[in-house]
């Protein structure tokens, strides 16, 4: 009964409670469309940098993410790798081994980083050969993929003969030519510009480290769950190796996501302050308006209580009335832009190409966003039905009539 007369006070005034509902719709709806953006951009932000070459966890020896030398490499014995293998949520376990040197052709040197991958495990992490511009991948130890600035910088072609000289395992000479077999885009300007890969067994055999790695790494879905799976492995390990995620390898990247993502954050809290001050202001109105019938009401026997739940209720199906519809109509809209993402223009998309970040903005679908701003309304909802709430236990019902 009570809910029944809560709905027709809503209808009684149809113009206040219209423009209160449509306040509370668009301000879901644009808080709504302006995080899925944004988180839809940092996902794609962590999965062009990071789930595209680096990984979302690695395990080193302790100390060589510091120094990077390929003397604190990790030995790649059965128990351990059984060992990352089997903890759960670790979907693959790829190991590498990354060095640096001189690259030369002809008269021109350049210090390149060379990383030894297992091509057929990388494929589950990054489509290597999609990434391919020209060539293939390297079908022998003494072949070699390089970077489109490095070729650009040397003029290589595929089958030119290239030359690595640099420092191996302990101090071994590590020394030797190699034919281009692909050029390849890694969608980073600065990696394209100094990365070289080839066959993990061809790195080893060069470096003189067999059975030997720099990094393994640990590849799954997404970065769901990320900190729970960096614990569950480091607890496998003894202290000899340090496990780290990317935002330790990366702190820039999340410095970076964090920065953008408090200014958005700023957005929404002004957005919501504004929503805050509107249904407030209705609800003052509306309260002061019906001082009268509030007396009248409590003078012929009706409880203070049920009259409280009334106008609390009133407020509550308002702004859920406001939140379904404000959300029924963005979620289609972030469905869409989710599965057919914006495309920057020209001139920002090749900024944020240069940056090694993807030119498409795909929106974030998760549940969890139209949940969080759904409580966010309903809280506010919330705290403002207090003031009607407070003014019906302080009525005088004569005081309310005469006035």
């Amino acid at each position: 009964m009570i809910l029944k007369i809560a709905w027709r006070n809503i209808w009684r005034n149809k113009k206040r409670s219209v423009i209160t509902a449509a306040s509370i719709l668009i301000a879901v709806f644009l808080s709504l469309m302006m995080r899925s953006m944004q988180l839809g951009t940092y996902k794609s932000m962590i999965d062009n940098v990071v789930g595209s070459y680096t990984g979302y966890i690695q395990i080193h020896e302790k100390g060589y993410w510091d120094k990077r030398s390929i003397d604190k490499a990790v030995v790649m014995t059965d128990s351990l790798m059984q060992k990352v293998a089997n903890t759960k949520g670790v979907e693959a376990l790829l190991p590498r081994l990354e060095n640096y040197g001189l690259l030369s052709v002809g008269d021109l040197t350049k210090v390149i980083a060379l990383n030894g991958l297992d091509f057929k495990k990388e494929q589950k992490l990054q489509d290597i050969e999609a990434k391919l511009v020209n060539g293939t991948l390297p079908q022998n130890p003494k072949e070699i993929i390089i970077g489109k600035g490095v070729a650009s910088y040397f003029k290589a072609a595929i089958n030119d003969t290239v030359v690595f000289l640099g420092q191996g395992y302990r101090g071994m000479l590590a020394a030797d030519k190699f034919h281009v077999s692909g050029i390849i885009d890694l969608k980073n300007p600065t990696l394209n510009k100094a990365t070289a890969l080839m066959s993990l067994e061809g790195a080893q055999h060069l470096f003189s480290a067999d059975g030997i790695a720099t990094s393994l790494v640990i590849d799954k879905k997404d970065n769901a769950h990320l900190k729970s799976l960096q614990a569950a492995i480091s607890n496998e390990l003894d202290d000899s190796y340090e496990v780290m995620d990317w935002q330790e390898m990366m702190p820039e990247l999340q410095q970076t996501i964090l920065a953008d993502n408090v200014g958005g954050l700023l957005m929404v809290a002004i957005l919501y302050m504004i929503l805050i001050f509107g249904i407030f202001g209705t609800v003052l109105m509306m309260t002061q308006e019906r001082k009268y019938e509030f007396g009248v009401l409590v003078s012929i026997g009706m409880k203070k209580g049920k009259l409280m739940l009334m106008v609390f209720m009133e407020t509550i199906i308002l702004s859920l009335l406001g939140v379904f519809v404000g959300v029924l109509l963005a979620y289609p809209i972030m469905l869409w832009k989710h599965y057919d993402p914006l495309v920057l223009p020209g001139t920002e998309a090749e900024m944020m190409e240069t940056f090694g970040f993807s030119a498409e903005i795909p929106f974030y679908i998760q549940p969890d966003l139209p949940l969080v701003h759904a409580s966010l309304i309903f809280s506010i909802a919330l705290l403002v039905s207090l003031y009607p709430v407070v003014v019906i236990k302080k009525l005088n019902p004569l005081k309310a009539m005469r006035a």
